[in-house]
């Protein structure tokens, strides 16, 4: 029978990590915990739902209960720090913290960090405008070259949309900021992922205002990514990868698809 923790970190524990890490310490040396390895893992400061988000002072979500699966099947732990995106995937590369979540993977970030394979979930981005365009899009990305489309800075949309340069993108910090500029008329479109969009939508009362575009523009495998600076790096991608594989075969990983409405067929 396998048990997994159901572990929720508060946030307030989180502000002095958060201090140091932002601060350029190495936050390996912090990691000591008597019969576990403590891994420090960012979390993207606005949340990203359903993968991992704040409720009641506590982090939850798809991800973190991938990661409760590890944490009671291994002898590793971990510790939430919640960091912007890009201070995040900085973070990693140098060594500071050991782990990013719902990381797409191309060749420039392979070069950069470990993948842990196979891949745990999939994501999908889909472009967001206001209600009163006529824009009708068939899927093709060369139909919105004369259209600004507001992207999230350090963010992956998957391949073919990253490397589609004729495109007018504007990167800016977090998905409330592009869900702002797309209702004032700065940007004609922004692309996210719809779980996390649509839950800004609804907490905005902004339904009325904001429509999806259909087709989705890419469906893409997201990944857990690990920094190639601590020494047993290559031991803990590969115990990851080997967790990766029970979890997705097993009923529980059903159940977690069920829990949080994903559907990755």
């Amino acid at each position: 029978m396998i048990i997994v923790f159901k572990k929720l970190i508060l946030l307030i524990s989180l502000i002095p990590l958060l201090s140091i890490a932002n601060s350029g310490m190495d936050l390996g040396l912090l990691n000591q915990d008597k019969g576990k390895v403590i891994l420090t893992v960012a979390i993207e400061e606005i949340g990203y739902f359903p993968y991992n988000y704040e409720e009641n002072g506590e982090i939850k979500g798809f991800t973190i209960d991938v990661l409760n699966y590890f944490e009671a099947n291994s002898k590793y732990d971990f510790e939430f720090i919640i960091l912007p995106w890009s201070r995040a995937l900085y973070l990693v590369e140098q060594g500071k913290v050991d782990l990013i979540l719902t990381l797409f993977r191309n060749k420039e970030r392979e070069k950069i960090y470990h993948f842990i394979e196979p891949s745990y979930g999939y994501e999908v981005n889909q472009l967001f405008t206001l209600t009163d365009s006529k824009f009708e899009f068939s899927g093709q990305l060369n139909e919105l070259a004369k259209y600004s489309i507001g992207t999230k800075r350090g963010y992956s949309y998957g391949e073919t949309f990253d490397k589609t340069n004729d495109l007018t993108k504007l990167p800016v910090l977090n998905e409330e900021v592009l869900l702002k500029l797309l209702l004032s008329g700065r940007i004609d479109m922004a692309i996210s992922n719809p779980y996390v969009f649509n839950k800004l939508i609804t907490k905005y009362n902004v339904s009325n205002n904001v429509k999806p575009i259909w087709p989705y523009i890419d469906k893409t495998p997201v990944y857990l990514g690990l920094t190639k600076e601590r020494n047993d790096s290559l031991e803990i991608k590969q115990a990851f990868g080997q967790l990766t594989e029970q979890l997705k075969a097993s009923n529980y990983y059903l159940e977690l698809l069920n829990k949080y409405h994903l559907d990755f067929k």
